[in-house]
């Protein structure tokens, strides 16, 4: 009796023993798969630029330039203020002025002016729906991340030019760019259409503008 309780207590040590041995050897072949699977990668941190909450967006153009046809290429100056919707879509209502030169015919003919000076000031204003069809994020130097906004624009208004005033179309795309959640840069160019009878005929034109603005949300 004696005997076979012995052997009893020898085989629960010898199973005790080898669950512990494997145990062990389950232990070290872990830490070891880690060793050849985890990757030591150094990662940066990226500050991302988020909008603000608000949903007005109030803008000043740093430059812009206006092509006027017939009438060459000059410096526009002008603002503009957005209402945000939501995150697709908001409204703009935008103001310019330019001073523009002398036309091609009168370049060309060397006849009188056929504008005064004060009819050589374009003044123009619109009313516009935009989409930010593209959101996504543009990366600068590889150190800084800006949230960022395609944009297709379009809308109406009116031009005051040669003493009139022309019911102008605007469309457009432009970017919009974060740089903190309060301050964002833009750029967009547009094409404002209308009709006009400066030269006898009613002559419908396109004309280009490019601006550059910041932007202040609040």
């Amino acid at each position: 009796m004696e005997t076979r309780i012995r052997r009893i207590y020898v085989k629960l040590a010898s199973l005790l023993l080898a669950g512990a041995m494997s145990s062990t050897a389950l232990a070290q072949s872990s830490g070891d798969i880690d060793d050849i699977i985890s990757p030591d990668l150094e990662r940066r941190e990226i500050r991302e630029a988020k909008i603000d909450s608000e949903d007005f967006e109030f803008t000043v153009y740093l430059g812009g330039i206006l092509s006027v046809e017939d009438f060459g290429t000059n410096r526009m100056i002008g603002g503009s203020l957005a209402y945000h919707i939501n995150e697709d879509f908001f409204m703009e209502a935008a103001y310019g002025q330019a001073t523009l030169g002398e036309s091609s015919y009168e370049r060309l003919s060397g006849s009188a002016p056929l504008l005064t000076d004060d009819e050589r000031d374009l003044s123009m204003y619109n009313l516009s729906l935009a989409w930010n069809f593209l959101p996504g994020e543009i990366f600068i130097l590889d150190k800084f991340a800006l949230n960022s906004n395609l944009y297709l624009i379009g809308g109406a208004g009116n031009t005051n030019f040669a003493g009139e005033e022309h019911f102008t179309y605007n469309v457009g795309v432009g970017v919009r760019m974060l740089a903190q959640d309060w301050l964002a840069l833009r750029l967009d160019v547009r094409d404002h259409i209308f009709e006009h009878e400066i030269f006898g005929e009613p002559l419908t034109t396109n004309n280009l503008s490019a601006q550059l603005g910041v932007s202040i949300y609040f």
